[in-house]
């Protein structure tokens, strides 16, 4: 349950407007799964404060300010807040359900699903928003004969398609990172993804702990709000290394990793 300030115009189909109100607002503000655009705000205050800037990000005459903060609408759990000399100018603040970000990523302007190189691996039994890889049974059985996790039967498939060796899904890609130089002192550098990772269980050390393999929700498990997001989908998964997957965790996927990882050739059962 959030807060949610009105906004003016269409945001929903004005890219230019929406990128307004996500400068003006930030992470309050995104496409919904159901494809519409709103803002939501976990207090109502927090909501008052924007909503009532919301005509100056639109273009439009400003609201006054110099009126009462949020006022609760009686019997409800909504709020106003007046904007202008009469009482009848005001804006509503609505409390209601949040619906899921949409999981499309925009990519030169177009909603991409993600289809990584997992595609055609045949789907857990159980896939929904904000499931780990690591906790979901995977429906295939290991060697042993019992199920395997997820994220092993992930590794398993990688490491065959390589010769038994586990190949990063995104070998070159590069990031912003801190490292140590030879004065023992943090320095900002660019990292780049290698191509070979390791599995601690089965690889023998000695390796880089950032080079250790890990599935990676591509669009991220959770959203910038905390709320379940990316999904445990084959589809939705990428084996990268421990170091990226922590850059990456609850960023908006990059264009590039999208684009990268739904080119990439998929990996056979």
């Amino acid at each position: 349950m959030r807060y949610r300030i009105p906004l003016l115009g269409n945001p929903s189909m004005d890219l230019a407007l929406r990128a307004e109100y996500i400068a003006a607002f930030g992470d309050a503000c995104y496409m919904s799964d159901g494809g519409a655009f709103n803002c939501f705000y976990k207090t109502p205050q927090e909501a008052c404060d924007a909503g009532v800037l919301v005509a100056e990000v639109f273009g439009a005459e400003p609201y006054d300010k110099n009126y009462p903060a949020c006022e609760r609408i009686p019997g409800t759990e909504n709020y106003f807040r007046q904007v202008g000399p009469d009482p009848a100018i005001h804006i509503v603040i609505y409390y209601e359900p949040a619906p899921r970000q949409t999981p499309l990523v925009e990519v030169d302007g177009v909603p991409t699903e993600v289809s990584g190189p997992y595609r055609d691996l045949p789907e857990p039994p159980t896939v929904g928003p904000g499931h780990k890889f690591n906790n979901c049974d995977s429906g295939v059985l290991g060697a042993d004969g019992k199920s395997l996790l997820q994220h092993k039967y992930i590794l398993q498939v990688n490491r065959r398609a390589h010769g038994g060796e586990i190949h990063s899904d995104l070998a070159g890609f590069k990031w912003p990172c801190d490292v140590y130089d030879a004065n023992c002192e943090k320095v900002s550098a660019e990292c780049e993804e290698p191509l070979v990772l390791y599995e601690q269980e089965i690889d023998p050390p000695p390796f880089d702990p950032g080079q250790l393999a890990e599935v990676n929700h591509v669009v991220p498990r959770v959203d910038k709000r905390s709320c379940d997001w990316g999904t445990n989908s084959n589809k939705n998964a990428a084996v990268i290394s421990n170091k990226l997957n922590n850059w990456l965790r609850n960023r908006n996927p990059p264009v590039e990793e999208v684009k990268r990882v739904n080119a990439a050739k998929s990996y056979a059962p």
